[in-house]
């Protein structure tokens, strides 16, 4: 089913490196913060595992997928990407998803 609007959403799931999960929550808040004026960021919010310590979840909604793509490929302020994928213990595992509305996502 796809969205007509071109909306791209996404769940990030990324396991860091033990005992800093602490730390990779922290680094993608400021990285969610630095996204906060992306042209076509509707939601990015980031979520911790109440049962697995060094995991963290990433909720992502993008206008499409050049706003995303966009965003993400640049430095966001004083922390990019970068600072994200030295806290990771592998890649991260994405699930592409097509948001179809919903409390707290714009028409």
């Amino acid at each position: 089913m796809s969205d007509p609007s071109g909306r791209v959403g996404r769940y990030v799931r990324m396991v860091a490196q033990p005992g800093q999960g602490a730390a990779l929550a922290d680094t993608l808040l400021r990285v969610a913060d630095g996204l906060r004026d992306a042209p076509g960021c509707e939601l990015y919010v980031i979520n911790a595992s109440p049962d697995e310590d060094d995991t963290v979840w990433v909720t992502e909604v993008w206008a499409d997928e050049e706003a995303s793509d966009r965003a993400l490929s640049g430095e966001l302020g004083e922390v990019g990407i970068g600072d994200v994928l030295e806290l990771l213990a592998g890649p991260p595992e994405l699930v592409d998803l097509t948001p179809l509305g919903g409390a707290g996502l714009p028409r």
